[in-house]
């Protein structure tokens, strides 16, 4: 069970190359929809799509990206798994805006491997892998990456609210890629949840 402080550590050197992605993908999606005058309100599910198709190729160069053996992404309609350092890190757009709250925290819904996902499950990111699974919560800000980001170590959930359970929920942002050792262990994050039987 990774700490919020060790995650953060062990993720240190694939920071800037999460962030450079976004905006990579920020960038290409900005560029479709204005050369062709798309409004963003009109589908922003097209939007979203576009700047994690661009985030998926950018990770994939990087080594970063989950492939099935066909080397296409592990999940479809382009989802973002990053794999790292023994931890998946599934990277997702909120679709509510309350940054940095438990209502922000996507919940599995009623899928048997996102509920796997969120609980902690041997395998349920990788075949065959033992991870620690992370969410990586991304905003925009008409356009530009929102920092900074959210992540959060999940521990279970369903399709209701209150059926949400988290570790922690603490910031990522591109500072972070320069901090020291000394620093990296002073991390805390912003909410820290007692577990039964704690």
């Amino acid at each position: 069970m990774a700490t919020y402080a060790e995650s953060v550590r062990q993720l240190q050197p694939a920071i800037p190359l999460i962030f450079s992605a976004l905006d990579a993908g920020l960038t290409v999606a900005n560029d479709h929809h204005t050369s062709n005058r798309l409004k963003r309100s009109d589908d922003p599910w097209h939007y979203a799509h576009v700047v994690r198709r661009i985030t998926i190729d950018r990770l994939r160069d990087e080594g970063l990206q989950a492939e099935t053996d066909e080397g296409r992404p592990l999940y479809a309609m382009s989802g973002l798994l990053l794999f790292y350092r023994d931890m998946a890190v599934r990277i997702l757009r909120p679709s509510d805006t309350g940054r940095g709250t438990g209502s922000s925290i996507p919940l599995p819904g009623r899928s048997r491997a996102r509920k796997a996902f969120w609980s902690q499950q041997a395998g349920s990111a990788i075949p065959g892998l033992n991870t620690d699974n992370l969410l990586l919560l991304w905003q925009d800000d008409a356009g530009s990456l929102a920092e900074p980001m959210t992540l959060v170590r999940p521990l279970g959930g369903g399709h209701r609210r209150n059926s949400l359970r988290v570790d922690w929920v603490g910031k990522l942002s591109r500072s972070m890629a320069s901090l020291r050792a000394a620093d990296l262990d002073e991390l805390e994050p912003d909410q820290q949840y007692k577990q039964l039987g704690e």
